[in-house]
């Protein structure tokens, strides 16, 4: 396998000197310029960082209610309390614009060069990217963004607009694909330096559909767009087909598959700090366990302790009848929760794939899951958006509850003793799809469409497996489908300020410092009320309650 990881340093792309002599003082050879920095290096680069930034992010993971603090650390955590400061978004938005920055030099380039590969490439990383801000922030620098020699303090972008504009490049971005085909475009070097699609225009042009699907299903409360959707529900990632990046991990730190290391163990088999700090909370759990999902022994270790913990006044289990229950989660933003021993900790499945640690750090990480194409179109389906009605929709939510499971199978399928765990639940006898109508056949309805009576119980049902399949590779898209759907019907963190959901976040501090000109022209954010665009209510609801 090609050691794409060799080359994954974050490159910051300056402009070119105006100084010709050599000798200048005031130039610095190690420093690159864009001018001597190739597309073939920019690609990888820039698919890592994004990688990196969506799988391994821990504001989003408590935002979307997937982990919550342990009792193993004290500090300040504003994602569960709303006291959400600027400084606390300084690195989450240099991220963004650094990626930014980099994928609009290699759009210039090729632009430039007349390759339309990349070009489209390039369209479609930036849509992702700029998607996801306007998530987090609404309103942010795009026109003027990423071009300093131009713009030296961005103005904002409305991000509606933005979208709208991000729609548009989508069809750019397939157009560009279409040409570089047709027009027998030699993709050899391309695939030695992109190791998400390695040099698939075909796959590249699924991609690009996926992401027109997602944005227009994200604005689909506050705009009509059951003709664009239609027109591209089948020419997304089919529901059975992921992405799935490896730039070449190997056993070393910071060069093992992102979701095990950043979540997991060290190279040694060390527990790494995340691992004892973030605890999956008792809303996943418990959907997992009550339900009898399979995923339950993927998704979460069991607790090594049985009984209460009750000589700190941490967790009284007894009460709920949960004192001889191996898995138990924390519930969402308890400030004193229990300690590591009386709680779940992120399942060994999820985080190596399988029982087996040793290759778990190697395996590749998932950007684009096809199970997310089908629960979206199930929702289209049953909205009346596209054609099919009932049927059509039920045939999208199962296959894609099938999709989400088979991406676990071999976590599922490995036997107990493997994982070497206590109170481990039993695997699946067979296939992941055989356990999924296992699971879909039960009499619930929760997950068996034909036990549902109403569309509001099949939009839940859909919402609700949706939110289940981006534990681990996409909790961005957690949350904001959950914001935008008010789906599953999760409560509001336990020492929130307010009883609602985080709908979004404040600009950040560094962005205050260095473009306050065009910051303040933005309205002042309120984490609990200031909704993004496309989310049209963030209603009171009731507050998690704790296990005293």
């Amino acid at each position: 396998m090609k050691k794409y990881i060799l080359l994954i340093a974050v490159i910051a792309v300056l402009g070119s000197s105006g100084c010709k002599s050599w000798m200048d003082i005031n130039q610095n050879p190690n420093n690159a310029s864009s001018s001597v920095i190739t597309m073939g290096l920019l690609l990888p680069a820039a698919e890592y960082n994004m990688l990196d930034a969506q799988v391994y992010n821990t504001y989003a993971a408590q935002l979307a209610q997937y982990q919550t603090k342990s009792g193993e650390y004290s500090g300040n955590y504003p994602i569960l309390t709303g006291n959400i400061l600027p400084q606390n978004m300084d690195s989450w938005w240099e991220s963004y614009y650094q990626q930014n920055s980099n994928l609009t030099v290699m759009y210039d380039k090729a632009i430039k060069q007349e390759d339309r590969a990349y070009e489209g490439i390039a369209l479609t990383l930036l849509a992702i990217n700029y998607q996801r801000m306007v998530d987090i922030w609404q309103n942010i620098p795009y026109t003027q963004a990423c071009r300093p020699a131009e713009f030296t303090n961005p103005e904002y972008d409305d991000g509606a607009a933005v979208y709208a504009d991000l729609i548009s490049n989508m069809d750019k971005a397939v157009a560009a694909f279409d040409a570089a085909i047709t027009g027998n475009y030699d993709a050899t070097s391309l695939r030695s330096v992109d190791f998400m699609a390695n040099g698939d225009l075909q796959l590249w042009k699924k991609i690009a559909y996926t992401i027109k699907l997602r944005l227009l299903m994200r604005i689909s409360n506050v705009q009509d767009v059951s003709s664009q959707v239609a027109a591209i529900a089948d020419k997304c990632l089919d529901i059975y087909e992921n992405i799935e990046a490896n730039p070449g991990y190997y056993v070393e730190t910071g060069k093992m598959n992102i979701f095990y290391e950043g979540y997991g163990w060290d190279k040694n088999g060390g527990q790494n700090t995340n691992h004892r700090q973030y605890m999956p909370t008792a809303a996943l759990v418990d959907m997992l366990r009550d339900n009898n999902d399979p995923r339950l022994r993927v998704y979460a270790d069991p607790r090594t302790q049985l009984g209460n913990d009750v000589e700190n006044h941490f967790s009284d289990y007894e009460k709920y009848g949960l004192d001889r229950e191996y898995y138990v989660g924390i519930p969402f933003g308890q400030q004193n929760p229990s300690r590591m021993k009386y709680t779940c900790t992120t399942g060994t499945g999820i985080l190596a794939g399988s029982s087996d640690k040793a290759n778990g750090r190697l395996r590749a990480d998932t950007f684009i899951s096809g199970a997310e194409v089908g629960f979206l179109l199930a929702e289209a389906a049953l909205r009346g958006m596209i054609p099919g009605g009932d049927s059509q929709a039920k045939q999208y939510y199962e296959d894609a509850v099938k999709a989400a499971m088979k991406r676990h199978e071999k976590a599922m399928q490995d036997p107990s003793e493997n994982y070497g765990l206590t109170g481990m639940r039993d695997p699946i006898p067979g296939t992941a799809e055989e356990a999924a109508e296992e699971y879909l056949s039960q009499d619930d309805v929760f997950m068996n469409w034909d036990k549902m009576t109403s569309s509001d119980q099949k939009l839940e049902a859909i919402c609700s497996q949706k939110w289940l399949s981006f534990f681990d590779y996409n909790n961005l898209e957690g949350w904001s489908e959950m914001r935008r759907t008010d789906l599953p019907k999760l409560k509001a963190s336990n020492q929130a300020f307010e009883t609602k959901w985080i709908c979004r976040c404040p600009y950040p501090q560094t962005e205050r410092n260095l473009n306050m000109q065009n910051v303040s022209k933005q309205p002042e954010v309120d984490p609990f009320n200031s909704t993004v665009f496309w989310d049209t209510k963030n209603d009171l609801i009731e507050r998690t309650e704790l296990y005293l």
